[in-house]
């Protein structure tokens, strides 16, 4: 078995460990409860508008609430809570591949796991709104409406929120869907790879202390009028679409970021002392 494929199964290793732990049940299913804090606040403002819905909006007009953006990746953080997944069979796997295959396949689950965490939240969100909405391109009414300002008792009524014009402007109802998927997932992929290095390189609680302080310092930003210096606010489809290919140029910032982490990890996974970590853990 080549060097790829030992990275794909000790991926395959860890997804199927990780179904039966408590704790990545857990994570799941708080994800899909902070996501329905909002969805039904969406739900019922489609309801009292009397129009349906695109199953795809949910999620997009969801995301964009960017308080919910605060609270969403903590269903994550617990999924990938025990990071760097020293497991009791890593020394076996150490052995039989070396320290930069098993570093590259947990690198690679983390970013599957990451995928799975917001196609989920994504697939819940078109579940719960089909009852009431249609399949297509086109954005729906009472969306519209909600962007262009034109539903303001309604929405306040209902506490929902998407100023967001320029995503109606530049794309239709599945591009602004995937998208809107694309970043959340790159942004996860981000939180859950600065975890599992600073947990390589440190002890778990400045791990969790530099995860936070992104999360937290972005909502910050976000808030003081910044969102340029946010990730945060980055990881929202709508702070990067300006019609010239904004959305792209912040996909690759967050490609660059992951790359940098990936290097990191493979120059510094030589020098962790694993039986430390397995003591921290």
């Amino acid at each position: 078995m080549g060097k790829a494929g030992q990275v794909l199964g000790i991926t395959k290793n860890m997804l199927r460990q990780e179904q039966g732990e408590k704790r990545a049940v857990m994570g799941f299913l708080l994800g899909i409860a902070l996501l329905g804090w909002r969805l039904q606040l969406f739900l019922k403002y489609a309801a009292d508008m009397g129009e349906p819905v695109n199953i795809l909006e949910a999620f997009v007009v969801v995301v964009h609430l960017y308080k919910n953006m605060l609270f969403l990746p903590l269903g994550w953080l617990l999924l990938v809570a025990d990071a760097p997944f020293v497991k009791g069979n890593a020394y076996l796997v150490l052995h039989r591949c070396g320290r930069k295959v098993w570093n590259l396949g947990m690198l690679l689950y983390i970013a599957v796991q990451a995928f799975l965490y917001a196609a989920c939240l994504a697939l819940v969100s078109v579940l719960a709104s089909s009852p009431l909405g249609f399949a297509g391109n086109m954005w729906s009414s009472p969306v519209y409406d909600l962007a262009m300002g034109r539903a303001e008792s309604a929405a306040m009524e209902a506490g929902i929120d998407f100023s967001w014009p320029n995503i109606m402007e530049a794309m239709h109802v599945p591009e602004a869907f995937f998208l809107t998927l694309l970043f959340l997932w790159l942004y996860l992929m981000m939180l859950g790879m600065l975890l599992y290095v600073c947990t390589l390189l440190l002890k778990g609680i400045f791990a969790i202390l530099a995860v936070f302080g992104v999360q937290i310092g972005g909502f910050l930003l976000q808030e003081g009028m910044s969102p340029q210096f946010s990730l945060l606010s980055k990881s929202v489809l709508g702070y990067s679409v300006d019609g010239n290919g904004g959305e792209w140029k912040t996909a690759l910032l967050f490609a660059g970021i992951l790359l940098i982490l990936t290097v990191i990890s493979l120059c510094f996974i030589g020098r962790v002392d694993f039986q430390l970590k397995t003591e921290e853990e």
